[in-house]
């Protein structure tokens, strides 16, 4: 008998483990609380332009766990991906180009001859340690190595970890860190390239795999939320949807953040006690303030520029429409810049404006042209930054297991969940680890 799969969320993590299982033709339901696709990659068309919900780039490029599943169920050409790789550092000295790899840190202009051997004497272990070797250090923060650096060296740091991980180094895990430059080292087949959806979007990823899904007879409900999954002695027999629907599956697989799934979708004491509070202690968040800014003028080539030095509330400027036209109408050009905050500042709107005010400000002095070219701002703050995926004791193998000892037929995948990286590329990554776990399970 044909098991039936249910599964909670289409954002990247759903949708991965859905197209996984149904290459295998396994009957796959998706039900999704929101109106679209993407989960935190949603985009939306405002102006003429394609915003997204926040920056999100594929890192690795064709090594990233997302490729890697396109590649798995073989629809790696239905995605075009423009090439992200025009990237430089701007400090009060002017414009640094952006080190691709290992080698080019020698003439990283950003910091003194001095400082940038020292970083190759620290960098260089780092990329040729093993991935186990890492797991030793995920109780540690990356200020563990950096707090005896120089400030210019501690300021490209925290450029680089603005680019990988969207925080500062001390809410970095070591191993966490250590894990993102082993897969950036061309010497052991890792790239240090990151890519962006040509026809615009993030979501674009999200949209090639329900197409795919749907090719292969899955079923994907919009505008339809879960209240509870049902657990009869121990094994999953299905989920009851808001409105009151009971809808049988043999599997159910959870794919947004597990510690607030275990508090919403399950009757008292189904769950143990001392399990959901041990994994309570991952709801760890940060916030971001995020700028999109339409302008009527190209302020430059570059598609990624990072201003270094404390004293910039920018922590990055980036220029969508450099990375792909079909952002924008034409004539006009797309920016979005952001900086991580404090969770409170995301609901004070004054914050907010003196933030932005301050963005503004900084941008018309790296680029004199700015002012006079921009036609429209559109602020956002947002708080979904889940900090599990990078504080130290709390990655990697430290994240919610993809199955709760005891109970049949539940699975859990998702950047909360066992895997490594961040955001997107890391709910691809638990996706691909959990999938033969699934396939066990159904195959039994």
């Amino acid at each position: 008998m044909v098991k039936s799969i249910c599964t909670i969320g289409a954002g990247v993590g759903g949708l991965t483990i859905a197209a996984l299982l149904a290459r295998n033709n396994h009957p796959v339901k998706i039900i999704e609380k929101q109106s679209k696709l993407g989960g935190r990659t949603t985009s939306m068309k405002f102006r003429g332009h394609i915003l997204d919900n926040g920056f999100h780039i594929m890192p690795f490029y064709k090594k990233s766990a997302i490729f890697s599943v396109f590649k798995k169920i073989g629809i790696q050409n239905r995605l075009k991906l423009a090439t992200v790789d025009k990237i430089a550092f701007f400090s009060d000295t002017g414009f640094h180009k952006y080190p691709k790899g290992i080698s080019d840190l020698l003439q990283l202009s950003l910091i003194p001859l001095k400082s940038r051997i020292r970083l190759l004497n620290i960098l260089l272990p780092m990329a040729f340690t093993s991935i186990k070797k890492t797991e030793s250090w995920d109780d540690l923060s990356l200020t563990e190595i950096t707090k005896k650096l120089d400030s210019n060296t501690n300021a490209f740091f925290e450029a680089v970890c603005m680019l990988a991980f969207a925080d500062t180094a001390e809410h970095i895990s070591l191993g966490e860190f250590a894990r993102t430059i082993i897969r950036a080292n061309p010497f052991r087949g890792g790239t240090s390239e990151f890519a962006y959806p040509e026809d615009g979007g993030y979501d674009s990823i999200s949209k090639v795999l329900a197409n795919y899904i749907l090719e292969k007879n899955g079923e994907i409900y919009l505008n339809k939320s879960v209240k509870k999954i049902i657990i009869e002695n121990s094994i999953v027999t299905g989920i009851i949807t808001s409105d009151n629907d009971f809808i049988q599956s043999d599997c159910v697989v959870v794919s947004y953040p597990a510690y607030m799934a275990l508090n919403e979708l399950f009757e008292k004491n189904i769950i143990d006690d001392k399990f959901v509070e041990k994994i309570n202690r991952l709801d760890k968040r940060t916030a971001v303030v995020e700028v999109h800014f339409a302008l009527n003028s190209k302020l430059d080539s570059k598609q990624i520029v990072f201003p270094v030095g404390d004293h910039y509330t920018t922590k990055g400027i980036f220029f969508i429409s450099n990375i792909t036209p079909s952002v924008s109408p034409p004539g006009e050009h797309l920016i979005i810049t952001g900086t991580p905050v404090h969770p409170s500042v995301a609901d004070d709107p004054k914050k907010i404006k003196t933030i932005v005010d301050d963005m503004k400000k900084e941008i018309s002095s790296i680029y004199p042209k700015f002012t006079s070219s921009l036609l429209w701002e559109r602020p956002m703050a947002w708080k979904l930054v889940e900090s599990v995926v990078k504080e130290p004791g709390m990655v990697w193998k430290s994240k919610m297991p993809h199955e709760i000892p005891g109970i049949k037929g539940l699975f859990f995948v998702g950047d909360s969940t066992i895997s490594y990286g961040i955001g997107t590329d890391s709910a691809a990554h638990s996706s691909l680890l959990c999938y033969p776990k699934i396939i066990s399970y159904l195959n039994a």
